[in-house]
């Protein structure tokens, strides 16, 4: 494997290269830290509760539950961002209808008009990453994405100890190891 400038990469880091995952996180982090910075400044809250706002949108109401589970956030996160939103008058919280024991969570009406500014902002930010792409590239990129999040959606081996000993074979010859 050669690395962008056309020089030979150590076993190291042809490893570090191959570690997509771990890029995808690095993507993510940057983006929300972006993200983070022009919503405190602009709308006044954060990326995290921008996301609990645009999950609420066109809902009567999510329960608290309901809404970790959509945002892949854990109940005590959650619980700390609610008491944030509630304060500022974009979301109110109620016991649901039919279950006294269930928390649920909507916009208010300042929390509604807020959904237009985090869509728009969200559309613009997509736009702006998609821009160093040519448009058959973004086109591609968003078909290996949707691949990506369907086969991550698919059974795990039932083994996942013989994954490891064995890897992708693709990837153990990109590191030198036999065929």
């Amino acid at each position: 494997m050669r690395s962008e400038e056309g020089l030979p990469l150590s076993h190291a880091a042809e490893a570090l290269a191959l570690d997509w995952q771990i890029r995808f996180v690095e993507i993510d982090k940057a983006i929300s830290e972006s993200a983070d910075r022009h919503l405190k400044s602009s709308l006044g809250i954060s990326f995290a509760q921008a996301k609990v706002v645009a999950s609420l949108a066109g809902r009567q109401f999510m329960t608290q539950v309901q809404l970790a589970c959509r945002l892949n956030y854990d109940m005590g996160s959650l619980s700390r961002i609610i008491p944030r939103l509630i304060d500022a008058g974009i979301v109110m919280r109620s016991r649901h209808p039919d279950d006294c024991r269930c928390w649920c969570v909507q916009l208010t009406g300042s929390g509604v008009a807020m959904v237009a500014k985090i869509t728009a902002f969200l559309g613009a930010t997509d736009k702006k990453l998609i821009s160093l792409l040519t448009e058959d590239e973004a086109d591609i990129f968003i078909v290996l994405l949707k691949r990506l999040l369907v086969n991550s959606a698919t059974d795990w081996p039932a083994d996942v100890s013989a994954v490891a000993l064995t890897g992708s074979p693709r990837f153990s010859c990109a590191m030198g190891a036999p065929a």
